[in-house]
């Protein structure tokens, strides 16, 4: 896949495609008696941390052309444009009484990226706990968070 395919592909999944899915089903969603829209984002796509050298992501790679080329910035650049996604949803929808968040569940031992396996290797914690999290968001326990790029048990800075 070129450099343009990868880039496309994933705004086209992780932002552009959420963003229509959204704008055709929010009609369903306001005839909720709670609404609530989450959106799944990455601890990748905080732009306050990509200074931090010690996250992997964030490494200085050595001096010298080419660079290996990793997918990596364009996922983690179309996760930091659906944060900013949903919080035009929180405002657009505030008056609508609809909480609006996006979830970001941390290095999860998922079937992305590099495989489950892989992933458990460098360190991924088990898929189930995303789960959690997102049933937490969902039965209320983060309600006082609308707006915000969460955390298991913080706030994602921006």
């Amino acid at each position: 896949m070129s450099m343009r395919e990868a880039w496309n592909k994933s705004w086209n999944v992780n932002t552009t495609g959420t963003q229509i899915m959204t704008h055709t089903f929010v009609p369903l969603l306001l005839k909720s008696s709670d609404p609530r829209l989450l959106f799944v984002t990455s601890g990748t796509s905080t732009l306050a941390e990509t200074e931090d050298r010690e996250i992997w992501v964030n490494k200085i790679p050595a001096k010298g052309w080419p660079k290996q080329a990793l997918a990596v910035p364009a996922y983690r650049s179309s996760k930091t444009g659906m944060n900013m996604m949903m919080r035009e949803w929180a405002r657009v929808l505030t008056e609508d009484g609809v909480k609006v968040w996006c979830i970001s569940p941390g290095f999860l031992a998922t079937g992305l990226g590099a495989g489950q396996e892989a992933n458990k290797k460098m360190g991924a914690g088990d898929p189930a706990i995303g789960g959690n999290f997102i049933k937490d968001v969902v039965e209320g326990k983060r309600d006082q968070d609308v707006g915000k790029v969460i955390r298991t048990g913080s706030i994602q800075p921006w």
